[in-house]
């Protein structure tokens, strides 16, 4: 990602287009002027993507991401893993710039739904990004994009396994991730990846240690 090249958040674009470029903004600021600026009671998914521009991809992995952040109802990892899992593999192809199906960029989200989602994770992230600054540039290149499509795989696979807690660590990685992306901070890109291996650690023990009873069920009935 272009570190120079940042883009305007107020002008949502239903055509998704990119808006023109301009200085540097934290990602909650844009996550902020998108939602203050919707008009009307939703807004398209194509709309929110077209409003983040040539910075899509970091900005659409955090928003699919905080929803599992936060308590949130039932069913909604699965809602908002499978995105995560088709940018990831974009990611990891090497692309640009984020594609979804037309029925899915067509598809609208509440805006008071969205805004309390920004008004519980936007303290939070206001006070990660005032840790971030340029550190380890080494690190972010066009291998470290595709590293992390990679992890937002393996995320978004642990996100739409069906068991408690393994949604949790993973997406709060990749929230940090993304933000260490977009700050080009490596102690962060550094600590959000540890987070996520333990997650992901995790969900392997509980996917192991499901398979060995349900074998044992089974070897026990017949």
């Amino acid at each position: 990602m272009d570190a120079k090249l940042r883009t305007d958040p107020y002008s949502v674009r239903e055509n998704g287009t990119a808006p023109e470029a301009l200085e540097h903004k934290s990602a909650s600021a844009v996550l902020r002027g998108v939602i203050d600026n919707a008009q009307g009671e939703t807004i398209s998914i194509g709309a929110i993507i077209g409003a983040f521009g040539e910075r899509a991809f970091g900005f659409m992995l955090i928003l699919f991401s905080l929803p599992n952040c936060v308590p949130a109802p039932p069913g909604i990892a699965g809602i908002v893993g499978t995105p995560v899992l088709i940018f990831g593999i974009q990611m990891l192809l090497g692309h640009k710039h984020p594609w979804l199906p037309g029925f899915i960029r067509r598809r609208t989200v509440s805006v008071s739904k969205f805004k309390r989602l920004i008004d519980l994770t936007e303290p939070k992230l206001q006070k990660l990004e005032s840790y971030c600054r340029p550190r380890l540039t080494q690190l972010f290149s066009v291998f470290g994009d595709r590293m992390i499509g990679l992890f937002a795989v393996l995320v978004a696979l642990s996100v739409l396994i069906p068991f408690p807690g393994t949604n949790f660590p993973p997406s709060i990685a990749l929230v940090v991730i993304s933000i260490a992306v977009m700050e080009e901070d490596g102690y962060l890109l550094i600590g959000g990846y540890l987070i996520g291996f333990a997650g992901l650690a995790y969900t392997i023990t509980i996917l192991g240690a499901s398979y060995h009873l349900i074998h044992a069920a089974i070897t026990n009935w017949f």
